[in-house]
């Protein structure tokens, strides 16, 4: 199956051997949007600096798993917003904080897994 090739409308492709199993396929299928949406963010600093944020705000509103997401409201990252006001950090740090909240409501919009974005209109 190497150098076959597989006719695709008026294009021709080499064939390609499936490498992932049926389980591996079936895990992928269930990664939630949240672990996909991270791991889409191709540079390393910007992902782990997401991903601290992320889970700093996931444990501030006691969320406890991934469906929780679709309970977070403004209100809830006004209050995060406040604490860390109340934390001392700089402007630019808590900005960015917001910005990896809401581009992870974004990417969970897009996907249909929440209604809405919280973090739009909070200003950071």
């Amino acid at each position: 199956m190497a150098n076959e090739l597989v006719k695709v409308g008026n294009l021709a492709t080499p064939a390609i051997s499936r490498t992932l199993t049926p389980a591996q396929y079936g895990d992928l299928a269930d990664v939630p949007p949240e672990l996909e949406w991270l791991a889409n963010i191709t540079n390393r600093k910007t992902r782990e600096a997401y991903r601290i944020d992320v889970s700093e705000f996931s444990t501030f509103a006691g969320l406890r798993g991934h469906a929780e997401f679709r309970t977070v409201t403004r209100a809830h990252v006004i209050a995060w917003r406040k604490q860390l006001e109340t934390r001392g950090l700089a402007d630019s740090t808590i900005r960015r904080k917001l910005s990896a909240l809401s581009a992870l409501f974004d990417y969970l919009c897009e996907h249909n897994a929440v209604a809405g974005n919280p973090v739009d209109g909070v200003n950071g």
